[in-house]
């Protein structure tokens, strides 16, 4: 791709979503940088342009054909370790994040970014609550060097998203739901404002409205938490991403018996039950055994089937 053609991506989008070019090359590049690669005067690193691409909304995927061999190493090497701590196999994601770091040379920002966060996310017995926030926030400084939990970056790549996602889980195990909220509603509306490609807003927007709903339930906000979920439950079902319905399904059913509502109780009872048997089919036992004992401690008189 001619290096005036990567600029015109560039400078196209942002200007269609309204930013300067201070707010994109914050924590990225120099404002001066920005303005030579958007004008064809200079070809972006790998890592400039993912973020860049990351933070206007495309899918870094797009990079793929763009990159040399060893690029596209790195980048395939990202992609196993975020998969394995979606698919709940840590030790795999451990021995591929030590794999990327003994193999970088020169790591940048953007590199030490996502060691320190996959170190943080996969270790989580090795530090107290309040040290993994700590060790979060040092992580999306290195590329929002501004960032403050009360002013939150204004563009994010997937990555600052994850880690602000993070952060905001963080503040709920501290307990400070407030915090958590205000985040992941942040976050929420960032998906329905900036994000364009749709395997971008299917990487992690159902896990943020799990969380939200999460949250809200844990604040005693419980008609927010049930609109939550079933934003979140028809999203599973519309594109078949279902690792987070059970979960949504449960949050519904916790928050309707809370809600002490005329029908509230039979509408918890029913999300209750199909959240047991969406657990069951994808195999998340665990959860299914904890599903079931809500139904039995909160609906005795109910036959299951």
């Amino acid at each position: 791709m001619p290096i005036l053609q990567f600029g015109l991506i560039i400078k196209r989008r942002r200007e269609e979503l309204g930013y300067t070019q201070e707010e994109l090359a914050d924590g990225i590049c120099s404002v001066p940088t920005l303005s030579r690669i958007e004008n064809g005067e200079r070809m972006p690193t790998k890592e400039h342009f993912e973020m860049l691409l990351q933070r206007l909304g495309y899918s870094d995927t797009t990079l793929n054909a763009y990159v040399d061999e060893k690029q596209f190493y790195f980048h395939e090497l990202k992609f196993k370790i975020r998969q394995a701590l979606i698919l709940n196999q840590p030790e795999s994601a451990r021995e591929l994040l030590r794999e990327y770091e003994e193999n970088l040379e020169k790591p940048t920002q953007i590199d030490k970014q996502f060691i320190l966060l996959y170190q943080t996310l996969l270790n989580p017995a090795s530090f107290t609550a309040a040290e993994q926030l700590k060790r979060l926030e040092s992580a999306i400084r290195l590329t929002c060097p501004k960032y403050d939990s009360n002013k939150l970056p204004i563009i994010l790549s997937y990555e600052e998203i994850i880690l602000l996602n993070s952060i905001a889980v963080t503040y709920g195990v501290l307990k400070e739901y407030e915090k958590s909220i205000r985040i992941l509603y942040y976050l929420k509306r960032y998906y329905e404002d900036h994000i364009i490609t749709p395997e971008e807003v299917l990487r992690t927007q159902p896990m943020i409205l799990y969380n939200l709903s999460k949250y809200l339930g844990q604040a005693g906000r419980y008609d927010e938490c049930i609109e939550i979920c079933n934003l979140g439950i028809r999203i599973a079902r519309e594109t078949g991403r279902c690792s987070t319905l059970s979960k949504l399904l449960f949050n519904r059913a916790w928050a309707a018996v809370r809600q002490q509502k005329p029908d509230s109780m039979e509408n918890s009872y029913t999300s209750a039950r199909l959240a047991y048997y969406s657990a069951l089919v994808m195999g998340q036992e665990q959860s299914a055994e904890h599903y079931l004992h809500f139904i039995k401690e909160n609906f005795p008189q109910k036959e299951l089937l």
